[in-house]
């Protein structure tokens, strides 16, 4: 087993210097050469070391260029992440944390993302990635899953927020501004779209341990990163509906604080996965205190729903007995005169019998 991994690792890394030479020598355009030199560089089999910083950097000074060469760059990344004989999870591990450098470096053109993100949801293709050459590299595929699905889902939740999630503290705060005329509809939108980011956080490999390794504990690092800034911006949504409280209906009640409690359920896990270094407490006093006030909003409201109830019911009855002491009353049929005089009577009596002969 150990004899055949060797003669692996070294075809593999022949086989990466075969596409470096080849890139050099390649009459196709230079800024496409280049790129994919720094790509295979940066996700090199040689190593189980994150990219090295002047690669990422090399890589998002060609993104910065043009829209072209962002778009090189992200075409590169995913075919190596595909476009290889045997898996392999480290060099899927690099290309994957190439790729969220780029996206949060601000070179991924919007455009660009916006049609990656929209062409499906699962556009890595990694969810059944496989790496059997040995017991942890199976395990770093667990990771290699969950990691191209966290990407995806940061692009998605970008789309729907309408700016990146590597976007400034200012351009955070414009949009901040713009949140006071936002639709309830539209606010309830992003904040679906914020706590599923989160619970995809949450469903991490449970291999803790794997983060005293390098390329995994750079992974968590960026995702940490993340982490915060998501933090963030479920924070100034909450904080606007919470200034809207008492102008939401019940349904809408209902739904934000499902929303509440599925981000409390992810506390502990959260807190384990970045060992409370992404916890910022503020947050979640916030969440907690927003979910009280939720709670005794609703028990109010349905106190005083059955309160109207109990007087609907109260009055409708009261009604109800007034009409059934007036249908009980006996029917003055007869009109007796003094003097017991029947003459009356007799009349009456003949009037009927005529009547119904």
């Amino acid at each position: 087993m150990g004899h055949s991994k060797k003669l692996k690792n070294f075809h593999s890394i022949l086989k990466d210097k075969a596409k470096i030479i080849k890139a050099k020598l390649s009459i196709t355009n230079h800024t496409t050469s280049s790129i994919q030199i720094v790509v295979l560089r940066a996700t090199t089999r040689t190593t189980h070391s994150p990219p090295h910083d002047h690669l990422i950097s090399a890589l998002i000074a060609f993104g910065l260029t043009t829209q072209y060469s962002a778009s090189a760059c992200i075409s590169t990344i995913i075919n190596r992440l595909h476009h290889h004989n045997q898996p392999n999870a480290y060099v899927a591990l690099k290309s994957l944390i190439t790729l969220h450098h780029f996206i949060t470096s601000g070179s991924f053109v919007h455009k660009e993302q916006t049609y990656v993100s929209n062409t499906n949801f699962g556009f890595l293709n990694l969810s059944r990635f496989v790496d059997n050459t040995d017991m942890q590299s199976k395990e770093f595929s667990l990771w290699v899953q969950w990691y191209a699905r966290f990407l995806e889902t940061n692009l998605s939740i970008s789309n729907i927020l309408g700016c990146s999630l590597s976007s400034s503290k200012a351009e955070i705060d414009k949009k901040k501004e713009k949140l006071k005329f936002s639709l309830y509809m539209d606010l309830f939108k992003e904040i679906e779209g914020l706590v599923s980011t989160i619970e995809v956080i949450c469903t991490a490999p449970q291999s803790l341990h794997c983060q005293r390794n390098d390329i995994i504990y750079e992974v968590m690092r960026l995702v940490r990163e993340d982490y915060r800034i998501i933090q963030y911006h479920t924070m100034i949504r909450l904080t606007e509906l919470s200034n809207r409280i008492h102008k939401l209906s019940d349904s809408e009640l209902k739904e934000l604080t499902r929303s509440l409690e599925r981000l409390e359920s992810c506390k502990e896990r959260l807190g384990q996965l970045f060992l409370n270094r992404g916890r910022i407490v503020s947050f979640w006093n916030f969440e907690s205190e927003l979910l009280r006030k939720l709670m005794l909003l609703r028990k109010d409201r349905e106190m005083k729903l059955v309160s109207w109830k109990m007087i609907e019911y109260a009055t409708e009855s009261t009604q109800l007995n007034k009409q059934i002491i007036i249908s009980s009353r006996p029917l003055e049929l007869l009109t007796f005169v003094e003097n017991n005089d029947w003459s009356s009577f007799d009349k009456v009596n003949q009037s009927f019998c005529v009547d119904t002969a």
